[in-house]
């Protein structure tokens, strides 16, 4: 899947305003369960998102890309990003045997056109990942909700099999207060991208390719470097453009 740029809609503002790209590789996958969504309300609110469903199966990828459509839009029209997850559950519930599968989801929504604090916030469920760039480094602001994560937090030893198990999920979320919330202040930039990606590349590789590859070509080429490190999972890059680094003005010299 080639590079995809948000759609504006009727009474949405310009795209110039946080403009957002998406790149996706089923790689050797039967299935592509991945998805990514986003979506402008009329205030000017953007609301963007990456799900990673469970399992190589149909019913993930349709779970998944449920998920994401509708957590955008609930997100934009609302203004939760926590309570756009809780919507997600509850379209998966509502569609019953004709969604049966589960997925992982990170939401991230933008302030509304014109706000003095241009305050993002992402809430997530599973192991979706979000960081935001300042210009000068790449910042995480999600933690996996899996096994492994859990066993490390607590000074236990992991095996490689527990990184893919879920301790929360877009299905099996009871609340509020089990989906990971946080905020972020006028980012330069913000990337989502789902465990194919992230897993495919060091810490120090990602930040890298985010702090030198132009906003509009970084999701397809996380995506294609992450498929040449020897991912097996789908992979899914999003990135947003929140706003341009402020420029450094040099002091005046004397004469």
């Amino acid at each position: 899947m080639g590079v995809a740029t948000v759609a504006e809609r009727r009474g949405d503002v310009p795209a110039a305003s946080s403009p957002w790209w998406s790149a996706s590789a089923r790689g050797p996958r039967r299935h592509q369960a991945d998805a990514a969504a986003g979506f402008r309300g009329r205030h000017g609110r953007l609301a963007v998102a990456v799900a990673d469903g469970v399992g190589d199966t149909a019913a993930a990828a349709l779970a998944a890309r449920a998920a994401a459509d509708h957590a955008v839009r609930i997100a934009a029209l609302d203004g939760r990003a926590d309570l756009a997850v809780l919507a997600a559950r509850d379209v998966l519930f509502a569609a019953g045997r004709a969604i049966a599968g589960d997925t992982a989801l990170t939401v991230a929504l933008g302030p509304a056109a014109g706000t003095a604090s241009p305050t993002w916030t992402v809430a997530w469920v599973g192991d979706c990942r979000a960081w935001s760039a300042d210009g000068r480094a790449l910042h995480p602001l999600t933690h996996d909700h899996t096994v492994a994560a859990e066993m490390r937090a607590a000074g236990v030893a992991v095996a490689a099999r527990l990184e893919n198990v879920l301790t929360t999920s877009v299905r099996t979320v009871r609340g509020a207060t089990e989906i990971g919330l946080t905020a972020v202040s006028a980012p330069a930039a913000l990337v989502l991208a789902t465990d194919g990606v992230h897993r495919g590349l060091d810490p120090a590789r990602l930040a890298g390719l985010v702090a030198h590859v132009p906003a509009p070509a970084l999701a397809r080429t996380l995506v294609d470097t992450a498929r040449a490190g020897g991912t097996h999972d789908n992979a899914t890059a999003l990135v947003v453009a929140g706003r341009a680094p402020r420029a450094v003005i040099p002091a005046p010299r004397r004469p």
